[in-house]
């Protein structure tokens, strides 16, 4: 989105496509580098300083998480000030935040959209009142936020990779994953609800969303649609899965798509790839998806497509 020593280009750039209402350079030797991808509830962004800078910005309706791939840098709210570390806690926009750089630091951030985050959390809880998500001061779980990390990163280098043509449908998964686990790692008002145990439910409505994700394989799984048609919380749905011995709706939904990709493999045209049936059918990684075809289907992806385009003369 943005590479450039000019430091007036930079601020305009800042200012009209991140939302940041101050920026100054540091150094004499200064330079850039952003990028920023947006999707329905998800913003992640990569930032590179070559130079000393600050940056701020003003109260939003983005929960912000900062994570340092090099170098040193610090942010202050109204409530903290503290150095970016691996990983920092959940700021939330409610407050003005001020950013430092140091010449050469680099990091991911994501911005999530905090209307949508908090529906996402009433929907796990089936709370329809109208009690607003406030995130407490502290250190997020470390477990957790390693697996947030780790998402991230991957993420970033398949996007970057691939682009455009990345699957859609594991875009929407990732997006409701990282919601989920971010919740999950960060204490707010509602962590109590979300860490208690819930009430067992009938187990026919595990059933009842394994047909809905079986009519509806190649759509990235909506938990609060799921949530709606089994007239439970979202919460309710991963415990029944969990008791029932099969293990969550993410991992039913990857053995219905295995055989999707098994049936879009064998019967091909000219312009079928496993690349692209791999993300038509919702897989963020090509080498994974590959590795765990071999282990439901008995082979490689690229054995079963050619041996199908050899049968139809499709060369």
């Amino acid at each position: 989105m943005l590479r450039s020593r000019d430091s007036e280009f930079a601020r305009n750039s800042l200012f009209a496509t991140y939302g940041a209402d101050r920026f100054d350079k540091r150094d004499s030797d200064f330079g850039i580098e952003a990028n920023l991808v947006s999707y329905e509830a998800l913003g992640l962004a990569f930032c590179s300083y070559a130079g000393a800078a600050s940056l701020s910005f003003p109260e939003s309706g983005i929960v912000r998480q900062f994570f340092s791939i090099q170098g040193f840098a610090s942010f202050r709210t109204s409530r903290e000030s503290r150095v970016i570390g691996a990983w920092t806690p959940a700021i939330s926009g409610d407050s003005r935040l001020d950013l430092e750089f140091a010449p050469g630091y680099r990091q991911l951030v994501i911005r999530l959209d905090a209307g949508v985050l908090e529906r996402s959390l009433k929907s796990m809880l089936d709370d329809d009142s109208d009690r607003k998500l406030s995130f407490v001061d502290g250190e997020p779980d470390p477990a957790l936020m390693a697996l947030v990390r780790q998402d991230l990163f991957d993420f970033a280098d398949e996007i970057e990779k691939f682009g455009k043509d990345y699957s859609a449908v594991a875009i929407a998964e990732l997006e409701r994953t990282l919601m989920f686990r971010f919740l999950l790692a960060h204490r707010h008002n509602f962590s109590d609800r979300l860490l208690n145990p819930v009430a067992r439910a009938n187990r026919s409505l595990v059933e009842t969303v394994e047909s809905y994700i079986e009519d509806h394989w190649d759509e990235a799984i909506d938990f609060e649609k799921l949530a709606a048609i089994s007239n439970v919380s979202v919460r309710t749905i991963f415990r029944e899965f969990s008791a029932s011995g099969r293990g969550s709706p993410g991992q039913f939904a990857k053995h219905v798509r295995l055989r999707k990709a098994a049936e879009l493999l064998r019967h091909p045209n000219n312009q079928t790839t496993v690349l692209g049936v791999a993300f038509k059918c919702g897989f963020r990684n090509p080498g994974r998806f590959s590795s765990e075809y071999r282990q439901a289907i008995g082979e490689m992806p690229s054995e079963t497509l050619n041996r199908a385009k050899e049968k139809l003369g499709i060369f």
